[in-house]
Formats: structure tokens, C-alpha cells, sequence
């Protein structure tokens, strides 16, 4: 009887690791290739000599597979793999979408990013929240010498308000669908953390992000209107002196008329890095005038970084550039900025220094 129970286990055993039946989702590629070479005049930052000329990638590939059953429910899998910046983390997530909205799972941006409006831009890639080719030093001595894609002026909405670089959760978002072009949103992840495997409990410094945050899209009078504001929060678990919860806020609109188009957006982050007195209020306005393949942007960012020793610094970058699109999400774009920045962590004058920049690239989305 034991042989003949033992059998029976390894039938069952075998039925359990078989094949399982795969999912049938439609598989996409997609991704983008930002190539530029950048010419920077700038003052030496802490006795540091710099480069001048040098060339900067950002290049991402994109996997999505989806399907839609029968029931009417989307079903999906997005992965984003960088290919330059091995420190970026990379986002990998499902989703699911209906009539009643949709939910993301995973490593993914959060409702306060997702719903954010931006002001328009000279070059996407260059000036706004979230630049991903600059090469003045900024932000505690970044090298222009390396491949980076810090942003300028990060923002911290999309990753939690944890840290000021890569601080990614899983979290779960839920959107809304749209209404009279009213869309809302909401985020938590209960661990800031990227999971893999079985988790080992390893204590962490912030837990109970939340997220969230509300959009209106529409147009009176022929002009067409975009107004948004988020909210994000996270306990601070560490303790100590100083410790404090990290909280943000973004509020943005933008107004389209024909070719024209003008908006601004406002970002506040308090006790970052969970230190009490340690803040950044970052806004950004920007114009643009599109017509056909052409672009002409022009845009202007002002940060104020306050420290817990009672320190304030200022930086600032106006930019101004266009582009051309000669095929299908292929364009050529160049850009002049110039400015200050200040490394808001230190609260050093001395790692204040003017810039000039030069873009001059192309940019490849498919």
C-alpha cells in the first residue's frame, strides 16, 4: 500500500509541474534611442576641472504583451529595460483594464506621476521634471564626464518621496476611467522596496507610500485645457533625531490654441530624505508652437533647496530650442540652456557654478 501511495504522489507531483498553459498575449516592442552631442561651458565646480564636448545616449527597450478575453477584461505585461544607466531601475509590471477603470501591479510609476501635467518644452529630453540628457554638473558633483540621467529636477512622484534618485516600489495603482475628461487615481505600496523571490524581511526605511491624485482634460472655446495635482506620503520608520514623513506635492495645467501652446507646473517636496527641514519647491513654465513636422519650445525652471542647517540655495535653467520631425517618431532637435546650479544637498556656495549648454541629437521612438 505504501508503493501504491507513493506512486499516486509522484503522478500528482508530475501533474503539478507540467507545462502549464501560457497566456495568449499579443507581444509588442517598442522603446526609444536618445542620442545627442552636448557642448557645456561652465564654471569649475569645487576646483574640478570638466570637460567641455561629449557625446550622451538614453536608450530603453519595451516589451509589452496584452490580450483582451472575452469577458471584455485587458490583461497585460510591460517591461522597460535601460540600456546605458545600469543604476536606473527598470520597470516591470501587469495590468488590468475595463470599462471600470484600470489597475497596475508592480514596479511602475505612481497616480501623482502618471496623472501629472507638464509644461510644454523645448526638448523633452533635455529641460522639464524629468531631463534625461544634461551635462552640467549638478546635484553633489556629478561628473559631466558619465552617462547619467539624473533629472535636474526629479521628480519624486513616480518612485515615492523616499530619495532623490532611484527609490522604486512595487506598488498597486488604481485609475479611473475617464469621465466628462475627469480621471482620478490612487497608489500604495506598503514597503519602500524592490521585492525578488521570497522576501528576506530586511528592515526598511520607509513603508505605506501613498499616492494620489486627479486630471481634467477639455476645451472651452476652442482652446483646450489641461489641469492636474497629485499627492504622495510615506511613513518614516527609521526614527531618530530629525526623522520626519516625506511629502510632495505637483500641481500643473496646460492651454493649447492652434499651433500655441502654455502651462506651467508647480512641485513641492518636504522633508525629503525623511529629514525634517530638508526641502526642494521646483516650478517649471514653458510655450511651444507646432506646426506640422516643426517645433519651437522654450521653457524655465527655478529650484529652491532648503537644508536642516538652516541653508537656502537657488538654481535655475532657461532653455530654448526645436526640432524636426523627418519620419514617423523620428526627429532632430537641438536646444541652448543656460543657468546656475547648486548642489542642494550641501548647501555649499562654493558648488555653485553658471552654465551654458548645447544639445544637438535625434531622438527615435518605436
Amino acid at each position: 500500500m505504501k508503493k501504491v501511495l507513493l506512486a499516486g504522489t509522484a503522478i500528482v507531483g508530475a501533474a503539478f509541474f507540467a507545462a502549464p498553459a501560457q497566456a495568449e498575449l499579443k507581444l509588442g516592442l517598442g522603446g526609444h534611442f536618445s542620442g545627442y552631442a552636448v557642448y557645456v561651458d561652465e564654471d569649475e565646480v569645487a576646483g574640478a576641472g570638466q570637460d567641455n564636448f561629449f557625446f550622451r545616449r538614453n536608450t530603453e527597450i519595451h516589451f509589452t504583451g496584452e490580450t483582451t478575453l472575452d469577458n471584455g477584461l485587458t490583461v497585460g505585461v510591460h517591461v522597460e529595460q535601460e540600456i546605458e544607466n545600469v543604476n536606473v531601475n527598470n520597470e516591470s509590471y501587469a495590468y488590468f483594464s475595463g470599462g471600470w477603470g484600470r489597475v497596475n501591479f508592480g514596479n511602475e510609476d505612481g497616480a501623482a506621476y502618471l496623472l501629472q501635467v507638464a509644461a510644454p518644452s523645448a526638448d523633452s529630453n533635455v529641460d522639464g521634471l524629468r531631463s534625461t540628457i544634461q551635462g552640467f554638473t549638478y546635484d553633489g558633483g556629478v561628473s559631466i564626464a558619465t552617462n547619467t540621467s539624473l533629472d535636474y529636477a526629479h521628480s519624486h512622484f513616480g518612485n515615492g518621496p523616499t530619495d532623490t534618485t532611484t527609490a522604486p516600489s512595487d506598488r498597486l495603482t488604481y485609475l479611473t476611467p475617464k469621465f466628462n475628461g475627469f480621471q482620478a487615481g490612487a497608489s500604495y505600496a506598503p514597503r519602500a522596496e524592490l521585492a525578488t523571490g521570497v522576501l528576506n524581511g530586511a528592515p526598511v526605511a520607509f513603508e505605506d507610500l501613498w499616492e494620489v491624485a486627479v486630471r481634467w482634460d477639455g476645451q472651452f472655446e476652442g482652446v483646450g485645457i489641461s489641469v492636474g495635482a497629485g499627492y504622495s506620503t510615506s511613513d518614516n520608520v527609521a526614527g531618530g533625531a530629525g526623522a520626519a514623513e516625506p511629502e510632495g506635492w505637483n500641481v500643473g495645467f496646460n492651454l493649447a490654441w492652434n499651433q500655441f501652446s502654455f502651462g506651467a507646473v508647480w512641485l513641492d517636496e518636504e522633508d525629503r530624505y525623511g529629514t525634517a527641514g530638508v526641502d526642494t519647491k521646483t516650478w517649471v513654465v514653458g510655450a511651444a508652437w507646432d506646426n506640422g513636422p516643426w517645433h519651437v519650445g522654450a521653457s524655465y525652471l527655478d529650484r529652491e533647496d532648503d537644508t536642516n542647517g538652516g541653508t537656502s540655495e537657488d538654481s535655475y535653467k532657461a532653455t530654448i530650442g526645436g526640432g524636426y520631425a523627418f519620419g514617423p517618431g523620428m526627429t532632430f532637435r537641438g536646444a541652448i540652456a543656460f543657468g546656475e546650479a547648486a548642489n542642494g544637498a550641501s548647501g555649499n556656495a562654493s558648488n555653485e557654478g553658471d552654465f551654458t549648454q548645447v544639445t544637438i541629437g535625434t531622438d527615435i521612438r518605436f
